[in-house]
């Protein structure tokens, strides 16, 4: 690690330096590969039950595909994870992985629309049609593929042209106001980029490109009609009690959706806003905005450049669980009750993370060295109230993924709420409960689950 020195001593550095207002991001980059990390290993850990549960089910590996597919693209700036030395080589490797996050990207958004064919709408029934839904979860990858290849091989510059270039700027101690050692790919346009007061550092800037533009916007439009076409299939569903799994499985995909949507669509109207304002933008502008725009121009461009990139993550994860949700609510017990108290408590601790942060800039440059004022009065609320703070939190995690109990179940909860009106369950009442079990066709893990979800939740209401 000498072109940058000790490793922990320099996150540290970097990540106690980041100052959103002066542009220097480069430990907020370091942060947001690390969270990129930890989502992927998430989605991935969600593929692997899914495709695990029914692994025959074409459904089971439609969302398996999907759910590697996003894993892959939560990952796009893994390399600002640790300050690797540049070369050819890294940087050529860079690009290949670049080329499969663009294969995943549209992979991704033809996935998303083809989710009718397992939650059918009016119109589009033709896309049920097992030749069709039984090859989707090879078929569009495969495309994605070719289409990328075709491309690349295509044009006269192969992979610039189509996903733009990549370089690898560094700047050694010392070296303040003076031009940075850029490492480019072959055949990507030049690079100038001058030493910020922050040395010794080290960033990866991706290239733009026509593909990738599109790549930033269609999966919006993807997503908002997937949202759309999932609402109606949940709500077509639910009129027949028959199809009332598959009408829970379309509403979570909806969810999903939605999320989307409306969170990813906004950062992409920031992104637009910010090319017509500042032109093709990326990573190494940061430099330059300041000097071209002002403080408040630099400002605006990294709260949008930055909330784009952490959208991509909210998103993903979002998508991951309410996907994962709605495959396996009733495949493998207790999964809804699992993934809600992950799911609560990413949101905890992203939600401190951010208000830590922001606090911190904030009280950092009112009061100059007054970041631990801002961590104070971030960190103490959220000891002191965390409690009621992640219990509203776990009530909206429920209303996002309620309980996945069968009518035969619910049947069987309203018995057992009737006999623990006392709170004791008698032998007289035991043997009533039983027979209501034998009768409902319920299985004695799924009657243990259901009592114990049961006394948990009296539990909190006591509390």
């Amino acid at each position: 690690m000498g072109h940058v020195g000790d490793i922990v001593p320099y996150y540290l550095r970097q990540i106690g330096d980041i100052d959103l207002f002066n542009g220097q991001t480069v430990g907020l980059s370091i942060v947001h590969a690390g969270l990129s990390l930890v989502t992927c290993l998430v989605l991935l850990a969600l593929a692997s039950l899914t495709i695990r549960a029914r692994p025959e089910r074409p459904e089971n590996r439609f969302m398996f595909v999907l759910l590697v597919a996003e894993a892959y693209r939560v990952m796009v700036a893994w390399y600002n994870i640790y300050p690797f030395e540049g070369s050819p080589e890294f940087i050529e490797f860079v690009q290949y992985f670049r080329i499969g996050w663009y294969i995943c990207g549209l992979t991704c958004i033809m996935m998303y629309v083809c989710t009718v064919s397992f939650y059918p709408i009016k119109g589009l029934e033709f896309m049920t049609k097992p030749i069709i839904k039984n090859n989707l979860w090879w078929a569009i990858p495969s495309i994605a593929t070719i289409v990328f290849t075709s491309l690349i091989l295509l044009s006269p510059n192969g992979t610039v042209d189509v996903i733009g270039g990549a370089y690898h700027v560094y700047c050694a101690e010392g070296t303040v106001s003076q031009p940075a050692e850029i490492i480019s790919s072959r055949g990507s346009p030049d690079l100038v980029g001058v030493c910020e007061d922050y040395a010794p550092y080290v960033y990866m800037v991706p290239g733009n490109s026509t593909a990738g533009q599109l790549l930033l916007v269609l999966p919006v439009f993807s997503a908002t009609f997937a949202m759309v076409f999932m609402r109606k299939s949940w709500k077509s569903l639910a009129k027949d009690p028959e199809t009332e799994n598959q009408a829970i499985e379309a509403r979570s995909l909806f969810i999903g959706f939605a999320g989307k949507a409306i969170i990813k669509g906004a950062m992409t109207i920031g992104i637009i806003s910010m090319v017509i304002i500042f032109g093709d933008w990326n990573l190494a502008d940061v430099g330059t905005v300041k000097q071209e725009y002002g403080e408040q121009a630099l400002t605006l461009y990294v709260f949008i450049l930055y909330g784009f990139l952490f959208s991509i993550l909210l998103t993903g994860m979002l998508e991951g669980f309410m996907f994962t949700y709605g495959i396996l609510k009733n495949e493998i017990l207790g999964i809804d009750e699992t993934l809600r108290k992950t799911f609560s408590t990413a949101i905890f601790a992203t939600m401190g993370g951010v208000s830590l942060l922001i606090a911190s800039e904030l009280m950092e440059d009112f009061l100059g060295g007054g970041g631990l004022i801002g961590a104070v009065i971030v960190g103490l609320p959220l000891i002191v109230l965390r409690k009621p703070i992640f219990a509203a939190i776990n009530s909206f995690s429920t209303v996002l993924m309620p309980e996945a109990f069968t009518k035969a179940e619910l049947s069987y909860i309203e018995a057992y709420e009737i006999a623990m009106e006392d709170k004791i369950i008698t032998d007289e009442e035991r043997k009533f409960l039983k027979l209501s079990a034998k009768t409902l066709g319920l299985d004695q893990d799924r009657i243990d689950y259901i009592e114990s979800w049961y006394d948990s939740n009296l539990e909190d209401e006591e509390e």
